[in-house]
């Protein structure tokens, strides 16, 4: 398996929820596993950083609220084409 690349908050400004799915994926396993064997103080705040970026390119206030809206048939209103901060269905 091919080396991953970090996220940064810089993908936050230039990928789509949807475009950041895979790598938080990805990116989740690496930690889940590297967690395991313990972290070094770099590794650790590396792994805060992740915590923080996968908050905001899935910010679970807005994916419920999307969720709510297209489950009461108003559509899809676009949260996973928005980018992480952007307001989706505006």
């Amino acid at each position: 398996m091919p080396a991953f690349k970090r996220l940064t908050r810089d993908d936050l400004d230039t990928l789509t929820r949807a475009e950041l799915l895979d790598r938080l994926e990805v990116e989740s396993a690496y930690w889940d596993r590297k967690v395991r064997r313990g972290l070094s103080s770099e590794d650790a705040a590396a792994h805060d950083e992740f915590g923080h970026i996968m908050r905001a390119a899935i910010d679970p206030g807005d994916a419920i609220t999307s969720a709510r809206r297209y489950l009461e048939g108003r559509g899809d209103d676009g949260y996973w084409e928005t980018k992480p901060g952007r307001s989706a269905g505006s």
